[in-house]
């Protein structure tokens, strides 16, 4: 009987501890996660930082990862100056300084600068 009773009294403190550390486990997951997405949102804040900080004529390519953590997201473009990320079930925003026009995609993206504006669209290297 004493040995049912500390068998089931171990049981009880090792399934306590499982859970309590895989709650840690997927906390430090999803704080890894939000991360990553503030991390590509600042790459799309400076970017339009950049451009709207040097002169007429400047054109950059940059580059935003395809998957973030192996997960599909999706980017987009809101009233030329909020940039939404989608990723999951979690909204992610960011907003600009200055009127950003075109579209912003995942891959490789050109931002321009010229008399008219600001502006990014899909390119290539």
């Amino acid at each position: 009987m004493e040995f049912v009773i500390l068998m089931t009294f171990m049981m009880l403190i090792f399934t306590v501890t499982f859970v309590v550390i895989q709650q840690k486990t997927i906390d430090i997951k999803n704080t890894q996660t939000d991360r990553q997405v503030n991390a590509l949102g600042n790459v799309i804040k400076n970017e339009v930082d950049m451009a709207n900080s040097v002169h007429e004529g400047y054109k950059k390519n940059f580059w935003l990862p395809d998957y973030i953590n192996g997960v599909e997201y999706s980017i987009q473009l809101l009233d030329n100056v909020e940039v939404v990320i989608k990723y999951k079930d979690k909204d992610y925003y960011v907003f600009l300084i200055t009127n950003l026009t075109g579209q912003i995609d995942k891959g490789y993206n050109t931002i321009k600068k010229n008399s008219s504006g600001i502006f990014v669209e899909p390119g290539q290297i």
